[in-house]
């Protein structure tokens, strides 16, 4: 399997734990109706954003696909506040949760970026 594909599973697996902890087990103590639950949609559309930003291959595609991903994010967030499925904390629980299961099997990349930062 290759390394890419692997990053890609255990991305996938990182936010299916990510939603389990954040959305399924609030929504099971606090019921249904909550506005605070990990957004699932934003999780879903920051995956598939994610792999699809793998396979870019030309590096002048990055910031026409950056404005994409941006207007597709703002897009379904604007509509799960309007839909009253979900308030800022769920929006930003899903961003983070995606974020963090995008940066951990990417660790070694993410901290030589940082060091040569400095």
């Amino acid at each position: 399997m290759t390394h890419r594909i692997r990053q890609i599973i255990y991305t996938a697996i990182l936010m299916i734990i990510g939603s389990i902890l954040f959305k399924t087990i609030p929504m099971d103590i606090f019921g249904e109706d909550i506005l605070f639950d990990a957004s699932r949609h934003i999780m879903i559309a920051c995956f598939v954003l994610y792999v699809l930003f793998l396979f870019i291959k030309d590096k002048s595609w990055r910031i026409p696909y950056f404005i994409l991903a941006f207007a597709v994010l703002l897009i379904i967030s604007i509509q799960r506040i309007i839909s009253n499925a979900h308030n800022d904390i769920g929006l930003l629980l899903g961003f983070v949760i995606s974020l963090i299961a995008i940066i951990i099997p990417r660790w070694q990349e993410v901290k030589e970026h940082l060091t040569n930062l400095k």
